[in-house]
């Protein structure tokens, strides 16, 4: 084969009536320009769209007059070009839009935690989380004996309206002023029981959620 002929090589993609490699001998001398020209000849309808780059992406523009012969290894006449169509600009695909939602969900979180720098370090090497939970914990135990005061008076008042609605019924059943006991007071007695056990419950707990606090 003669030296002032090369082979181009060029990889199309389907829709274009053409192999999926289209191999065109041609005269070293060929410019770019006319490189368009030869491929254009070989499609059924113009398509201004079709990109020509090499193997390294390198754009061929159609307005080029440079030589084929530029695009020549010096050990080969070999040429391999890449035909292809632009893509429609966007936001990006699938996977930055996940990862851009992840840093949405990330920002919220850290929003919903507090300080952004909660676990950065002051002088003495405490993380501010740390300083900051010791902080809350330490306004809790203040407040902690007027809270078990004001839960020690609502248990007082609860009992005191069980034994006064206990009463009250024993003295309307001596008096005879009811010789049965109404479904209400039984419903009543029993909401009343219910309710009591319930605080006592939430009392136990919240005592043991600050035991664990102090011990961790």
């Amino acid at each position: 084969m003669s030296s002032d002929i090369a082979n181009l090589l060029i990889t199309s993609f389907p829709g274009l009536d053409l192999p999926t490699t289209l191999s065109l001998p041609l005269s070293t001398k060929t410019t770019i320009t006319q490189l368009h020209s030869h491929i254009k000849e070989r499609l059924p309808i113009h398509n201004s769209r079709l990109i020509l780059t090499t193997t390294s992406n390198k754009q061929l523009p159609s307005t080029s007059s440079n030589e084929i012969s530029t695009l020549l290894c010096p050990s080969s006449n070999i040429i391999c070009l890449r035909l292809s169509v632009p893509l429609c600009g966007g936001k990006g695909g699938f996977g930055s839009q996940l990862r851009a939602a992840g840093g949405r969900m990330s920002s919220k979180r850290k929003r919903g935690q507090g300080d952004e720098n909660a676990s950065s370090r002051n002088l003495d090497g405490r993380r501010l989380r740390t300083v900051n939970e010791a902080k809350a914990l330490a306004e809790y135990l203040a407040i902690k004996p007027e809270i078990a005061k004001r839960e020690k008076e609502e248990r007082r008042k609860k009992w005191e309206q069980i034994i006064e609605l206990a009463e009250r019924k024993d003295i309307e059943l001596k008096s005879g002023k009811k010789r049965r006991v109404d479904g209400k007071w039984v419903e009543e007695k029993e909401d009343a029981v219910e309710r009591t056990r319930d605080a006592v419950i939430n009392a136990m707990k919240n005592k043991a959620q600050v035991v664990d606090g102090l011990n961790s």
